[in-house]
């Protein structure tokens, strides 16, 4: 479905007691990357706005695998929490002064 870094990933829309999404603490999340199948579970429950940023979430795991990025699993989670949260807009901003400096309209 997706490339990054010439590794194929798939996105997998899951049953919302699918096993894959189960945490160690036996508590179910709404998404997970898994690296060895390359693929990005996301369960059925999960709608709207909240599918987006889950989306997201689960891609910056993806990307942090692919490029073999070394984090403790809470680094991994708050960088990915926060692509999903403010990427968006980060990027947006960075498109709108690029393309402003670029045309020689920034000043």
């Amino acid at each position: 479905m997706f490339n990054i870094n010439n590794e194929n990933w798939n996105v997998l829309i899951v049953e919302a007691y699918n096993p894959i999404l189960m945490r160690p603490n036996g508590l179910f999340t709404l998404g997970c990357c898994d690296d060895e199948t390359k693929t990005i579970y996301i369960s059925k429950v999960v709608s709207g706005d909240l599918f987006w940023k889950v989306l997201c979430h689960e891609i910056a795991h993806a990307a942090m695998f692919s490029y073999d990025v070394t984090l403790t699993d809470e680094q991994e989670e708050l960088i990915a929490d926060i692509i999903a949260t403010f990427g968006a807009e980060i990027i947006d901003i960075t498109n709108m002064l690029f393309y402003k400096i670029q045309g020689g309209r920034y000043k």
